[in-house]
């Protein structure tokens, strides 16, 4: 036998961890601390069977905690005190004794903690937590019916699986009837979530600028960047994103005063649906070098950057077509200098080692395969740690530690190519990604993001020349960018999943509604088509058996236990019989018997009763002795 106050009990403290699991990493330590001391001190109060921490003392507690982020709200802040907030009154209720009011205040209070956790990220396992929550609110509330009658209540363990099943059915016919609904709510123009989760959401992106030696090491993330619907490509793919083109000191920068320059694209080109992660970054990326990139509020550079105007702190997604084959620009003889500029100072190795590619150059093309040879034979290491730091990062890089990462090698790459007379410019984006076959995208992460040079070369326009492609360990390091093999498959699975939920649910607003709308009004146009009808048949189907769901279950007829079967049987077996010596009133069962004069009848129910009667379950003979008198019948 089970306690329903123990169960309960336990029921309330696993509903608030439905709730605040997903809104604890995104919670201040303030509400952390609240929420530990809150279910330990709970769960203490609870086994003791005393609570001195009193509901008014409850209350008392929450006034000054809500003034205080009262106090933090803003226009600019707008979620964190509230959630702040929502924590500390759901630690607080936990403190206290659990009656049946105090436990539906902590079913709401998770409720409005999981809601307030898609601010900051609604992906498919919040689907998985509101089933869940709803399955155990609903085997609590049917628990609590029986507290109301008497606390002292205990549950055998098949009637504690009958609450289960009843609880169960609940999730199970509301998800979905909410699937159903989904399409059809109405959602306004401006989505109140986008602007709320704007301000929540800490995002990431490719940098303004490119400053090698500003830290000894860099640490890698494999955090997701953007997806991109696309064939597979032959090698890795590059992803262009923005491109620097003035050199301050060490550190490479953008002129957003870009010359003009054309771009003919031969060759065959590649359509690539991207979907960016919110970021702080404005660039936007596609497979190098885009042409065309459809998109509102958008502008493009003559570089081959596209930026977007609007906020990409929220999801978004676009189309761009790229020149992956014969894509070359030209530029005139003034925009050439802007391309040649240096700082001030140069150090003077550098410019010793450029003076001497010059000279061994006949033209820029002949300096270019120079300056390539010289890297590719100079031993140079590509690493992330150990790098060489301060103003004179790059002359130590180049001729001493020979060791850096792709920073290091494209902004001494690009410097010498300047300095040799060689027009040239950085690119920064991401190299290579997981193909997802299942999916037929890429996925591409942050440990990918990647610097590279574009040198001007007249006749051939600009040249992509990855310098960290020339370091000795190159193969090993940008083959193991991606995960284990044993675990890809897997975490690709998963990926594709979730990139369906990002596709369908979370950008489905007032637009993509009036489409569906459309294309429904569309479909009944051709109503009378034969494919038309099918569709039309199986959605009939399906919406008549999650009726017949809901009505087998209002009628009790779903997990009935055997007792009950064998028992309908016999009345329906019995039935005519019954009617004719029971009269006009109701009779029970032995009277049924008795008055039939029936041995076997008699026989039956004697079975039944011994067992039922005395609160027990049929055994299996039993119930084998019952289904054979039903078999024999009660005539002859």
């Amino acid at each position: 036998m089970v306690a329903i106050k123990s169960l309960t009990n336990i029921l309330t403290y696993c509903i608030s961890l439905c709730g605040l699991l997903p809104l604890f990493p995104w919670l201040a330590n303030t509400p952390r601390v609240f929420l530990a001391l809150g279910i330990v001190a709970g769960i203490w109060q609870d086994r003791r069977g005393s609570w001195p921490f009193k509901p008014w003392m409850q209350n008392v507690t929450i006034v000054p905690v809500f003034l205080y982020y009262a106090l933090q709200l803003s226009r600019y802040n707008p979620v964190q005190p509230v959630v702040s907030v929502l924590a500390i009154m759901l630690a607080v209720r936990l403190c206290g004794e659990k009656t049946v009011r105090h436990s539906l205040q902590i079913h709401a209070l998770s409720l409005f903690c999981l809601a307030s956790s898609s601010l900051f990220n609604l992906s498919p396992m919040f689907l998985a937590y509101v089933g869940l929550l709803l399955f155990l609110v609903a085997v609590d509330l049917v628990l609590m019916t029986f507290i109301n009658q008497d606390k002292s209540m205990s549950l055998s363990m098949p009637d504690l699986r009958k609450v289960l099943a009843a609880g169960l059915l609940m999730p199970l016919v509301s998800l979905p009837l909410a699937t159903c609904f989904f399409p059809i709510l109405p959602r306004t123009q401006l989505p109140l979530w986008n602007y709320l989760s704007s301000s929540a959401v800490l995002v990431t992106g490719l940098s303004d600028k490119v400053e090698p030696g500003s830290s000894a090491s860099i640490s890698e993330s494999r955090v997701l960047a953007f997806r991109a619907e696309m064939l597979r490509q032959a090698g890795q793919p590059y992803w262009r994103g923005i491109v620097f083109n003035q050199l301050e000191g060490n550190r490479w920068v953008r002129d957003r005063d870009v010359p003009v320059e054309e771009l003919v694209s031969g060759g065959r080109g590649t359509s690539q649906a991207i979907y960016p992660e919110p970021s702080e970054s404005r660039a936007l990326i596609a497979l190098d070098r885009p042409y065309a990139i459809k998109q509102n509020r958008m502008k493009s550079s003559p570089d081959g950057v596209f930026e977007y105007l609007g906020s990409t702190r929220r999801r978004l997604n676009y189309s761009a077509e790229s020149a992956t084959d014969g894509a070359s620009a030209s530029i005139g003889a003034t925009d050439r200098v802007f391309y040649l500029r240096l700082p001030d100072k140069v150090p003077a190795r550098i410019q010793r080692l450029a003076a001497e590619i010059r000279r061994g150059g006949k033209n820029d093309l002949s300096r270019l395969e120079l300056l390539e040879a010289y890297f590719r034979d100079g031993g140079y290491r590509y690493s992330t740690h150990e790098l060489p730091t301060g103003d004179g990062a790059l002359e130590r890089f180049l001729f001493d530690t020979r060791q850096g990462h792709c920073e290091f090698f494209a902004s001494a790459f690009a410097m010498l190519l300047r300095s040799a007379g060689v027009p040239s410019r950085l690119v920064g984006g991401y190299l290579g990604g997981d193909y997802n076959e299942l999916g037929g995208y890429y996925l591409v992460t942050e440990n990918m993001a990647h610097v590279w040079v574009e040198a001007y070369i007249s006749g051939h326009g600009w040249l992509r020349v990855d310098p960290s492609s020339y370091a000795v360990n190159s193969g090993t390091v940008f083959s193991t960018r991606s995960s284990g093999a044993s675990m890809l498959r897997l975490r690709l699975l998963v990926d594709s999943l979730n990139h369906a939920w990002n596709r369908t649910v979370i950008p489905y607003d007032f637009e993509q509604q009036l489409d569906f709308a459309n294309n429904i009004g569309r479909r009944f146009q051709g109503v009378g088509s034969i494919g038309t009808v099918r569709k039309i048949a199986a959605y009939a189907a399906v919406i008549s058996l999650m009726a017949g769901l809901v009505y087998l279950a209002r009628r009790n007829l779903l997990f009935r236990s055997r007792e009950e079967r064998i028992l309908r049987s016999f009345l329906h077996q019995v039935g005519q019989e019954a009617q004719s010596v029971a009269g006009r009133g109701r009779m029970g069962l032995f009277e049924i018997a008795q008055e039939s004069g029936n041995e076997k009848m008699l026989k039956f129910v004697n079975i039944y009763a011994a067992a039922v009667y005395r609160d027990r379950k049929l055994t299996d003979d039993e119930y084998r002795q019952l289904r054979q008198i039903l078999r024999d019948g009660f005539t002859g």
